[in-house]
């Protein structure tokens, strides 16, 4: 039992399964007290600056800008010293990556394209649960490639900058230039503690919380001051050749066993006693769809245009195919998105959860039984 704890299948798992607890909540008797946890308000005021919102953006806002910062960590450190450090290795996955961002979200847009709200959607099927992917593919056990853990890995990295990108150009509100300003002036502060080669982990955090509270105020979402203050961290110190990589190991246990079931808790409880055709619309249809069938179709071409320019996998089509599959399990990152997007909007946020938990479910079921399959013939 404290080995399975221990394992790389236990922080899965603990997401699938506190997923399950918040569609439960969410359809028992206790769906009033489980809302009136969601919504319930707190915060801070400190003279003019006044700080009160919603747990549900508390954990949005405030706990995924660290999940952003310990994904930025992942991308300096694979990008610097890691398997994406040399260009060819990185162009397999980057092709990939393009792929499964396009294809989905020009899925989505044929259904929703004619109303100005709903295509707003488009970026909610583009996203991979890397957790959840590798989750399947550890459950298949020593006869998958290694080869496919570092392709689906590189791959999530380019997914997670897409992410970002996505969410500082298409989801932030009016923009405050004073609050810009100075989170300007923080990454300044970040960039010198970075030069001086400062690794006092206190003065990061001092900045870095700065930052946070300026881009909260500025309009963009607190996501970006996750991954810049990430980007500033040092590779090393004087003391400790591995200083970059020990902050990630300190902080993946907290991310993996508290941040995303605590994520997960507050944003999967789809309501499926108030399902009814009105649900089944052009936004159900235009995600499940594309994180379903357009989210592998979209990553298996762009692999295959790669092979084409003599980019290659060590690895059989089949195989890679059902990486490609998995690839169509969105899950947190698209729960995320969707509350960015269709917040306000009540019977659009729940069509959305709704196709993303069966988008996902069918994507991780399919590219379990077809890599057993394909794995079983080797």
């Amino acid at each position: 039992m404290v080995k399975f704890f221990k394992s790389e299948l236990f922080a899965p798992i603990l997401l699938l399964f506190v997923s399950f607890i918040a569609i439960c909540l969410n359809n028992s008797p206790l769906s009033e007290l489980y809302n009136l946890c969601v919504n319930y308000k707190f915060g801070i005021i400190f003279g003019d600056l006044e700080l009160i919102k919603p747990m549900l953006l508390w954990v949005n806002d405030g706990l995924m800008a660290i999940f952003f910062f310990w994904v930025g960590l992942e991308v300096k450190k694979e990008f610097m010293c890691g398997e994406l450090k040399e260009i060819k290795a990185a162009l397999l996955p980057l092709f990939a990556a393009c792929g499964g961002v396009v294809v989905p979200a020009l899925v989505y847009y044929v259904f929703n394209f004619s109303d100005d709200i709903r295509k707003l959607g488009f970026a909610i099927p583009t996203a991979t649960d890397t957790a959840f992917a590798l989750g399947i593919l550890l459950l298949l056990g020593k006869k998958v490639n290694k080869s496919l853990y570092t392709f689906l890995l590189s791959l999530a990295i380019f997914d997670d900058i897409a992410a970002i990108v996505i969410i500082a150009l298409f989801y932030t509100n009016d923009l405050s230039i004073l609050a810009l300003s100075l989170a300007g002036i923080g990454v300044v502060l970040l960039f010198v503690l970075n030069f001086l080669n400062v690794t006092i982990k206190f003065f990061y955090i001092l900045v870095g919380t700065f930052i946070w509270l300026c881009v909260l105020k500025s309009g963009v979402h607190t996501t970006l001051a996750g991954m810049l203050c990430a980007f500033f961290i040092p590779l090393k110190s004087k003391e400790d050749e591995h200083f970059l990589e020990h902050i990630m190991h300190e902080l993946t246990p907290f991310i993996q066993y508290l941040i995303l079931p605590i994520f997960a808790l507050f944003n999967a409880g789809v309501v499926i006693n108030g399902i009814g055709l009105e649900n089944f619309n052009s936004v159900f249809f235009g995600i499940f769809l594309a994180l379903f069938f357009g989210k592998q179709f979209g990553v298996f071409a762009f692999c295959l245009l790669a092979k084409k320019l003599n980019i290659i996998i060590n690895a059989s089509l089949a195989e890679l195919y059902g990486v490609c599959i998995l690839t169509g399990i969105g899950f947190t990152m698209s729960f995320f998105i969707n509350t960015l997007v269709f917040e306000e909007h009540q019977l659009l946020f729940d069509s959305a959860r709704l196709a993303v938990v069966m988008a996902s479910f069918c994507s991780a079921i399919l590219g379990f039984i077809w890599l057993k399959i394909v794995l079983s013939k080797k």
